[in-house]
């Protein structure tokens, strides 16, 4: 046993002496709660007596033709909901197609109908980096499409770029379904315009779709080949995170997710950019840097099989995607916000980032300083 203890303590250094980590010696303006969890959205209960249609405050659609039942709807936690009868004369899954999900009338959106959500990155993971959290920065709009008994049939991801503020020249982005259980749900995989994926993912073409990537214990979609490629002029580094540079055009895209029929599952079974747990699906959206390695995810959720585990010493103890000192390297709002400049850290952007990590509320976007946020383009 002795000696076993020693080989132990010798290969570990062994392992990790050729992984050049980036020092961490960033010291934040303020402290954030050790067991603060940084989620921006809840899962929000709601009764409906009748087949319904669900808005938001804004009047924006949350839930079409949703049958009497209760309900637990993704949103962000400063979102109230309101419920108004669904008058519609067609019947459920009667609608002639021609885009893959037309043929579900049971629609439940996050965050809305015709709204995006922000996500936003830090690439220097697992250093803290600048804070700016401008590395990847989209729009996200999520339709979950069901059969007349809420099961989910499949999924539209809907990306808008809006900027880069890293210096990484090969940029993906990628989705997950996961249970506790490492069950696979996949079936096919449609995009709006076929991305070359291969620089980061390994799968099957069908012609004109793929499968989920080859080789994890769960199902990755690829939602991106080089998330460069989305930019109408990427020849710099740095796109739309200067207010000194000329606006640089994206293009919107979507990706279309079917469900394998044999593992069609209850919507109260989803859960999003959370643990995984026994009984749930979870749906998790992350970022690649440089290659397929670097995973940066939202706290809490899993890597995937090809993940470069050695990034997490730098992170020792902690293995959720969060600092020592409970920092993360990604981030989202339910609302379409601005993105800080390069450099300006997002709690002098919003003022009110800090509070919200202290435990104080839950609205960190408002108030905003416009003199930290990129402003030549409004998305």
């Amino acid at each position: 046993m002795r000696y076993r203890f020693i080989l132990l303590f010798t290969i570990i250094p062994l392992a990790f002496s050729c992984v050049k980590m980036p020092k961490n010696n960033y010291v934040p303006d303020f402290e954030v709660l050790e067991d603060f969890d940084w989620k921006t959205i809840e899962y929000r209960p709601m009764t409906l007596t009748q087949t319904s249609i669900v808005l938001n405050e804004a009047g924006d659609t949350v839930g079409m033709s949703l049958p009497a039942g209760t309900y637990n709807f993704i949103v962000g936690k400063t979102t109230t909901l309101s419920a108004i009868p669904d008058t519609s004369a067609a019947s459920a899954n009667e609608v002639s197609t021609k885009a893959p999900g037309d043929k579900y009338k049971e629609v439940i959106y996050f965050p809305s109908k015709n709204g995006y959500a922000t996500v936003m990155y830090e690439d220097l993971f697992p250093a803290k980096g600048d804070m700016d959290m401008n590395d990847i920065v989209f729009g996200i709009n999520i339709e979950f499409n069901l059969d007349n008994q809420l099961r989910l049939r499949s999924l539209k991801i809907s990306i808008q770029p809006r900027a880069i503020g890293s210096s990484y020249s090969s940029i993906g982005l990628a989705a997950s379904l996961s249970g506790g259980s490492y069950d696979n749900y996949v079936d096919k995989i449609y995009y709006s315009e076929a991305p070359s994926i291969g620089n980061f993912f390994n799968v099957t073409n069908y012609g004109g779709s793929y499968s989920a990537e080859i080789g994890n214990l769960f199902d990755v979609i690829p939602l991106t080949g080089n998330f460069r490629g989305h930019f109408t002029d990427n020849s710099e580094l740095f796109l739309n995170v200067r207010n000194v540079d000329p606006v640089i055009g994206t293009n919107n895209f979507w990706v279309y997710i079917d469900i394998l029929p044999s593992r069609i599952f209850h919507i109260s079974n989803l859960t999003f950019l959370d643990a995984p747990s026994i009984g749930k699906v979870n749906l998790d959206i992350f970022a690649l840097f440089g290659d397929r390695g670097k995973e940066i995810h939202f706290k809490g959720t899993r890597p995937t099989a090809f993940f470069y585990y050695p990034y997490f010493v730098a992170t020792w103890p902690k293995s959720d995607f969060s600092s020592p000192d409970n920092w993360v390297w990604a981030i989202l709002s339910d609302q379409s916000i601005r993105h800080p400049q390069e450099f300006a850290k997002i709690y002098h952007a919003y003022p009110s980032f800090t509070s919200w990590t202290s435990g104080g509320g839950s609205d960190w976007y408002s108030p905003a300083v416009t003199e930290f946020l990129y402003t030549k383009k409004t998305f």
